[in-house]
């Protein structure tokens, strides 16, 4: 349903809607989902929208996240208004509503731009799955030069396969739904599961309740992935895994998951070509929450290629990265547990707001993941201004396996922890060990970001 500014899609009559929360916007009821961990809502505007929230609960503190977005809302008699303006450029506005902190399940709301040239009914190669009806099909198998087409409104129960298929597409605006797609499934299939293709395009689309890692390119090469929301809190639930994948493209997204946000990885169980070096990796432009495993921007474990290099994550928000406990979870992390020599990575303009593990945590080491005899190299990173805007202080690590297996060349520019500047391991709160050319570099140029991530 389409007002010119706002386009709303209604759900399958048999999806089960929020119990936390009620949504209006612009004066018109929005469908909010209902997730163990969130409740989602995602419209359509090319303009600013006037958001209505009215939580089914009592609550002292409303939060919108990311905190760089400066919104903030004003509450009356159990009311939650404010406006959400359009991202930038066509980008979407991706936030997350945190009532009390940690004592609710938040509130994630989607304001999508227009879309561009949407495929129609009947049109050729396109599979398209029709706004408002549940689509229960199991598998889905793309074939070269075919998309598949998910409209706004529209939920695909089951999975997305495709291998060694070029010129490919999943888009819109609906939704996979990945509860009944288990992790142990026989195939080993992921819940969008793309093995060795080339020129492949995600875009739009919402991943809910993923059982198993989500959205994974395993030798691939070309992939673009752009303004793709997954919400899940399982076990093994990555968000998005790039395993041993060339020229990949991923921005404006959001990713909330138990385990790792996004890893990049190498190694040929997948496909053969997964086991090629990675290269030219670009993740900018999104919003991460890690929960309690994994890390949020991950390199690693499995590193079982030759090379992982030019690799950058830039302009990132990550809300919250939890507490993991079992001493391997952070937020800009490296975790070399195989052979590769991992080099020429970039950590450019990150925000962090909530930072319960370690901040930076580059290794290498053998690992339980390890299957290589020979342990690697990481080499040539840069992390740059990174600014720890809330929570409390955290610690880092950088740590080599022996005497010929250590992080050289690592660079620290304009690290900000709670408006502090890291001049050194001490002020960092850094353990190092087995590193060489550890340097930091205080410029004195980390001024506000500018540039909203979603």
């Amino acid at each position: 349903m389409s007002d010119g500014n706002l386009i709303t899609c209604p759900a399958p009559p048999d999806v089960t809607p929020s119990p936390d929360y009620t949504l209006t916007i612009d004066g018109r009821e929005v469908f909010v989902y209902h997730c163990p961990v969130a409740s989602v809502a995602s419209v359509t505007a090319s303009d600013v929208v006037h958001v209505t929230v009215r939580p089914r609960f009592g609550f002292q503190r409303v939060t919108i996240r990311p905190l760089s977005r400066g919104i903030a809302a004003e509450v009356r008699d159990g009311v939650i208004r404010f406006d959400a303006p359009p991202g930038a450029a066509g980008a979407p506005t991706l936030l997350s509503i945190e009532l009390d902190e940690e004592l609710r399940r938040p509130l994630f709301l989607f304001v999508n731009p227009p879309e561009e040239d949407p495929p129609h009914p009947g049109d050729p190669d396109v599979i398209y799955l029709e706004a408002g009806r549940l689509h229960d099909l199991g598998r889905v198998e793309l074939r070269s030069g075919q998309t598949l087409y998910i409209a706004g409104g529209a939920v695909l129960r089951g999975n997305v396969y495709a291998h060694e298929a070029e010129g490919i597409a999943i888009r819109g605006r609906g939704t996979i739904d990945g509860s009944l797609h288990p992790a142990d499934n026989p195939r080993r299939e992921r819940l969008v599961h793309l093995a060795g293709c080339r020129d492949v395009l995600v875009e739009g689309i919402t991943l809910l309740n993923g059982q198993t890692w989500q959205l994974m390119p395993a030798g691939c090469d070309g992939v673009a992935i752009r303004n793709v929301k997954i919400i899940s809190g399982a076990n093994s639930d990555d968000g998005m895994d790039l395993v041993g994948s060339r020229d990949v493209l991923v921005e404006r997204c959001f990713v909330r998951t138990k385990d790792d946000c996004i890893a990049i990885k190498g190694f040929d169980s997948y496909h053969p070509r997964a086991g090629l070096p990675v290269e030219h990796v670009l993740v900018r432009d999104s919003v991460f929450w890690n929960a309690e495993w994994g890390n949020a921007l991950e390199i690693g474990y499995e590193t079982r290629v030759d090379a992982i290099r030019d690799v950058t994550f830039s302009n990132c928000d990550v809300i919250r990265c939890e507490a993991e406990r079992y001493g391997s979870g952070g937020v800009l992390t490296i975790h070399n547990g195989d052979r590769a020599v991992v080099s020429n990575v970039l950590y450019d303009d990150i925000r962090v707001e909530d930072c319960r593990e370690k901040l930076v945590d580059f290794k290498i080491c053998f690992d339980r993941y390890s299957r290589d005899a020979e342990r690697g190299q990481i080499r040539d990173v840069t992390v740059r201004n990174v600014r720890v805007v809330d929570g409390s202080p955290p610690v880092s690590i950088v740590q080599g396996y022996d005497q010929n297996h250590f992080p050289e060349r690592i660079t620290l520019e304009d690290i900000v922890i709670l408006g502090e500047p890291a001049r050194d391991a001490g002020t960092a709160r850094m353990v190092t060990e087995k590193v060489r050319d550890l340097r930091f570099v205080a410029t004195g140029r980390a001024a506000q970001r500018v540039r909203p991530a979603g």
